[in-house]
């Protein structure tokens, strides 16, 4: 029996923060024809809500009760149009657009819909990797490709949700990581547990993933030597 591949891309929320990567990078490499995965509604906030937005006249929305009313009947619509359950994710989505739980929670619906012979290898791009990672607990996943792990905010003490189960991630995972990642440098070897199925390579880059040419093809080999690997 033939076996089917698919390559889901798990991004930030915002996913045109990282276009020229999807669009100028990976879809250079060989041997990879990605998905991009996001919340299936996302397209409609994106753009028709902007839209509906735009041409309600500013005095409108500068009056409570109105915007109020607007607000109820906009809600009512996603009510309408999504079922219980996705209208519980949309809620809690506006309401922080980066919960890990709820996306995982989507990705592992959508991974449950693809047929059991499916060779899956999941590209996860920042918070995207922490996703990427804790579903391959839940499901067999080929192969995981990190782009810029988040392994500590910045600005935050450290969150055993982002690297304590990377230990247990027995899929064979390749992190390309940047020496100047403010989530996580070149101390991470040391400081993190890591299962043995990990390979970790280091570009004199930051979390943005700025390029120049030579991290670019080094790149590009490093993760087409991973797909082809048996």
């Amino acid at each position: 029996m033939k076996t089917n591949k698919i390559t889901l891309l798990i991004g930030r929320e915002h996913l045109e923060k990282d276009s020229y990567l999807y669009t100028n990078i990976l879809s250079e490499i060989k041997g990879i024809q990605f998905d991009v995965f996001n919340d299936s509604y996302s397209l409609f906030r994106r753009k028709v809500y902007p839209f509906l937005v735009r041409i309600i006249p500013q005095f409108i929305k500068k009056k409570p009760f109105v915007r109020n009313l607007y607000f109820r009947i906009k809600e009512r619509f996603y009510l309408i149009i999504l079922s219980p359950k996705d209208y519980k994710m949309h809620v809690a989505f506006l309401k922080n657009p980066n919960d890990i739980s709820l996306r995982i929670e989507k990705l592992n619906i959508k991974l449950s819909k693809i047929p059991k012979n499916t060779e899956i290898t999941l590209i996860g791009r920042s918070a995207g990797a922490i996703v990427a990672t804790m579903v391959s607990l839940q499901h067999h996943i080929h192969k995981i490709i990190s782009l810029g792990y988040p392994f500590k905010h910045p600005d935050f003490e450290e969150e055993a949700y982002r690297h304590e189960h990377l230990k247990n991630v027995n899929t064979p995972m390749l992190i390309i990581q940047g020496l100047q990642d403010v989530y996580g440098g070149k101390e991470i070897e040391k400081k993190y547990h890591f299962n043995s199925n990990t390979t970790i390579v280091f570009e004199d880059i930051n979390h943005d993933f700025e390029l120049t040419e030579e991290n670019r093809i080094r790149i590009f080999k490093n993760i087409e030597q991973f797909i082809s690997d048996s």
